[in-house]
């Protein structure tokens, strides 16, 4: 009885951190761009502390030089026009960047 349960608890030590590295995995983040009607360190500071805060938000990053917000977030639980919406709510304009394939001219 006593190796059952060694065995059992070895498994349960093994197969359990197994099982939540799995779920991690399937956790698929992109990154969004957005150029922003920011204009001033405050601007920043009121996007940094509020859009983190929204679902599957993971990093947010600020260039107030572009007026760009970059946010990386996971792809099951946010979207693009979600967040758009979140930075709109906070009093600011928001327009999707695009990239755009680099066209190579040369012949």
């Amino acid at each position: 009885m006593k190796t059952f349960q060694k065995l059992f608890i070895t498994m349960l030590f093994v197969v359990v951190p197994a099982l939540l590295t799995a779920q991690d995995k399937n956790k698929t983040t992109e990154t969004v761009k957005f150029i922003t009607s920011i204009d001033c360190n405050n601007c920043v500071n009121k996007i940094m502390t509020n859009i983190p805060q929204e679902k599957g938000i993971k990093d947010v990053k600020c260039d107030l030089a572009t007026k760009e917000v970059t946010v990386t977030y996971q792809k099951d639980k946010n979207n693009p026009a979600e967040i758009k919406k979140s930075i709109e709510k906070l009093g600011y304009t928001a327009k999707q960047v695009t990239e755009d394939p680099v066209v190579n001219n040369d012949k």
